[in-house]
């Protein structure tokens, strides 16, 4: 038998153009591979503005097939009963009679909303303030201007469990009381 019939190995550039094949296919298939994470991160946050946003739009229904009109204080059709609306109908807190009843946003509604409207504990949530001392948050929220027809007037929810540093740019949800807007987006979380 000669000698050429009698290899049944690879040869040295065989081998060598293998292992280049599949170098390419590491740098080009690591990245999303390790990227993986972050898109669990923002399917969350996406999934989870969502459901805030169907939660509004099903209250505000829920408002409307009452025959409700102007300010309603504990909403019995939707969740547990407690949250009241603005005076469009919208959700806006709990026990926000002495805040003009209905038409004034203050700080502690918009983390009323989120428990009221998402009726989970799936994320802690944490205000402006005190966020930074609270183990493992997920969202932190505030609010710009008091009077609800201020066009600045919305709770904002920011989704910080993938990036806590100040600086860093994560999704965030702004909800308008005064007619139940929901816009998502990025911002960057500042001080």
């Amino acid at each position: 038998m000669s000698r050429l019939q009698s290899s049944k190995g690879f040869t040295l550039i065989e081998l060598v153009v293998v292992i280049i094949i599949l170098g390419i296919l590491a740098v080009v298939a690591a990245p999303r591979f390790l990227n993986l994470g972050q898109d669990a991160h923002d399917a969350r946050a996406q999934t989870a503005f969502a459901t805030f946003t169907s939660g509004v739009k099903l209250y505000h229904s829920c408002w409307l097939a009452g025959g409700h009109s102007g300010y309603t204080q504990d909403l019995a059709c939707y969740g547990d009963g407690k949250l009241d609306s603005t005076t469009t109908g919208f959700p806006l807190g709990i026990e926000t009679a002495t805040a003009d009843a209905g038409a004034k946003l203050q700080g502690d509604y918009c983390g009323q909303l989120w428990q009221g409207l998402l009726a989970n504990n799936e994320f802690v949530i944490a205000d402006q303030y005190s966020w930074r001392t609270v183990p493992n948050v997920d969202i932190v929220y505030w609010y710009g201007a008091v009077d609800i027809t201020d066009p600045n007037a919305y709770c904002i929810f920011n989704y910080v469990s993938d990036d806590r540093s100040f600086g860093s740019e994560n999704w965030d949800l702004k909800y308008y009381p005064f007619d139940g807007r929901t816009i998502v987006g990025r911002s960057t979380l500042s001080q």
